[in-house]
Order: structure tokens, then sequence, then C-alpha cells
């Protein structure tokens, strides 16, 4: 947890009509986005109820209160010991930013106070020009950076590339902040020693991309300055940075489930494809049912001699008392079919005439 401490000394009294009186001193902390931040407050053991608020701190902006040692309320932990309480704010943010109080009495109006500002910073640049850093970033949004020097310089500056010729995007002779355009500088000095410098950029743009110093004293010397590189992404492209694992992760679940389906689909259809087979191979076995006509048992009549029909031939003499045939005679020829003796069969007749 990478936490810097500067102070900042003034007299400030209330303006919102409340009879606590402000410390003498601005405590000023910073810390990376992301990581946590603690911050320290000393007040009289007498004092019981801990507060901690963002201002304008009224009721609605009191962050963690507490009468305890301890106490935990969201991102925000009090531990209070020998008159000296600090607070914790975990996963700091860059809404985080700002100016806070901790207090300790017996209620808001009456409570004594101590100011804090929290700065939430992209980077801290604290080895030189040698140690540089990369910050990766997305078009449209702000980035803030620290820059630590044990040297002190009348004026400072904040530069791209190589800053020759002086070209810097902003620069500082005083002790107040100073803004141009996108860009900011602001100065702080380290008790009992030193300098801090916060230089920012907001609105990012892919232009944006490329190389900064933030220095003191002048650019074209052997003054001290810090160095690092920006590179802008756009908004809706991953920044490899942080991104990069996982989007790879992702490419994989998504490769891994595509074959899971399609493998799912094959083995559904090779399935269905395969009972449709047996089906219609099991139906062509099957003997195709027997149709009962009666040309399948004209057969059996032929073999079964009950079931056969005769005709008998007779010659009659017509018109004649003699036996032969001298007259007219009729040929008659009696079908007689062979059923059994309940059958109600006619008997068929024929003639045939004799020609004269």
């Amino acid at each position: 947890m990478d936490v810097c401490h500067s102070l900042i000394f003034f007299v400030l009294t209330l303006q919102d009509g409340n009879t606590g009186l402000v410390s003498a001193q601005l405590s000023v902390y910073s810390g990376i986005e992301g990581e946590n931040a603690r911050v320290k407050c000393s007040f009289p053991s007498y004092r019981n109820r801990k507060i901690f608020c963002k201002e304008p701190c009224e009721q609605e902006d009191i962050l963690i209160e507490t009468t305890n040692a301890t106490a935990q309320r969201g991102r925000y932990r009090i531990d209070y010991k020998d008159g000296v309480f600090s607070v914790t704010i975990t996963q700091l943010t860059k809404s985080d930013s700002g100016r806070y109080r901790c207090g300790a009495g017996s209620s808001l109006k009456q409570a004594l106070y101590e100011e804090i500002e929290i700065i939430v910073v992209d980077a801290m640049l604290d080895g030189g020009p040698s140690a540089e850093k990369t910050i990766d970033a997305r078009t449209g949004g702000n980035i803030v950076v620290q820059c630590n020097f044990t040297q002190y310089r009348y004026k400072k500056y904040f530069c791209k590339e190589e800053c020759e010729g002086g070209d810097n995007l902003v620069e500082t002779i005083s002790k107040s902040d100073q803004e141009k355009g996108r860009y900011r500088i602001r100065y702080t000095q380290i008790i009992p020693t030193g300098t801090l410098l916060y230089v920012s950029i907001k609105q990012l743009t892919q232009s944006d991309s490329g190389w900064y110093r933030c220095g003191l004293g002048r650019t074209s010397s052997k003054d001290p300055y810090q160095r690092f590189r920006l590179i802008i992404t756009d908004a809706l492209t991953t920044s490899p940075k942080t991104t990069e694992q996982p989007e790879t992760t992702k490419d994989v679940i998504l490769y891994v489930s595509l074959t899971l389906v399609v493998l799912v689909i094959v083995s559904s259809l090779s399935v269905l494809v395969f009972c449709r087979k047996r089906t219609c191979k099991a139906k062509s076995e099957e003997p195709e049912p027997h149709e009962e006509t009666q040309c399948a048992s004209a057969p059996e009549a032929e073999d079964d001699p009950s079931q056969h029909t005769y005709s008998e031939i007779k010659f009659v003499s017509v018109g004649s008392s003699h036996s032969g045939f001298h007259g007219d005679a009729e040929c008659v020829i009696y079908s007689v079919p062979q059923v059994e003796a309940s059958s109600d069969e006619p008997v068929l007749y024929s003639t045939v005439n004799n020609p004269q």
C-alpha cells in the first residue's frame, strides 16, 4: 500500500455555524487507485465518539462513526488506540479524491475536527528518470501522476516528449495550482523537506499517447525530473494491461463451449439416423400379411373329389316305339353337382336336338 502523507499549515474557522474548530494544518494523503489508504487523527482521550465524514460533513456525509475502539462500515474502518484513531479506506477510486474531516465529540456539531485531503493517483514516481513507468488509460478519462523529489526548485513544469525549447504543457512558480486547458500542475511541500508535484490530464484522447516529464527547474539542465509513458486506447477497446489475460480466458471458454455444442448436435444426428435405419430394416423383414381369396382355394377344389361337378348324358328317342334311332331324337344332359345330401342345389338340364 503506497500512501504519501504531507502537511500544509493554515488556520481555518468553520463558516457553516459549527462551533468546533478545525485543526490549523491540512494533512494530504495520496494513494494509488485500486489500493488502500490509511489516515490518522489525534484527539484527547476523553472524546469517545469518533467521526469520519466527507465535506461539507453534514449528517448525510458521515461515512463512519462509532463509540467503540474499532468499527467497520463498507470500505471504511476505524481503529482507535491511545488518543489516536486511524481510518482505512479500501479499494480507492478516483471519486475518493477530495476533502475529509476526522473528528471526535459528543455530537456532529460539537466535535473537534482535523482537515484531511486524499488524492487518488494512477502512479507514483520516485526513482529518478531511469525508473520509468507506463500508464494505460482510455479515451475520455483522466490521469493523475505524483512526482516525488527530495530537492526544491523555484520553477515546476509538466511537458511532453523531450521538452525542448521550453514548450511546456503547464508550469508554475508559485505554491498554488496552475491549470492550462486540459493540463494541471499542483505543488505540495513535504515536511520537513522535499517536494511533491501532482500533474494531471483530463478528457484524454489517443493523441495524448507518448512520453511525459514532470520536473523542477529548467528542462534543458540537469535539474531533477521524473518520466513516464502514457498509452491511450479507445474506450470501446480493451486495455491490454488490465484485460489481456481475461480476454484470452474468454476466448478459450467460448471455443470450448462451441466445440461441445457441435459435438452434441453431431451425436444427436448420428443417433437419430441409426434409429431410423433400424426401424426401416425391421419393417422390411416382416412377412407380408396373408390375403385369403377365392383364387387361393381353387387348387384345393381340384384335389377334392367331393367338390367336383359331374354331367350325365342320355339319349332319348322321341316319336318312335322302337329302340333305335329312326325318328327324331333328343340328347338330354343332366348336370348333377356332387354335394352333401342336405343340399338343395337344383339339377341342370340341357337338350340337344337330332337334326334330320
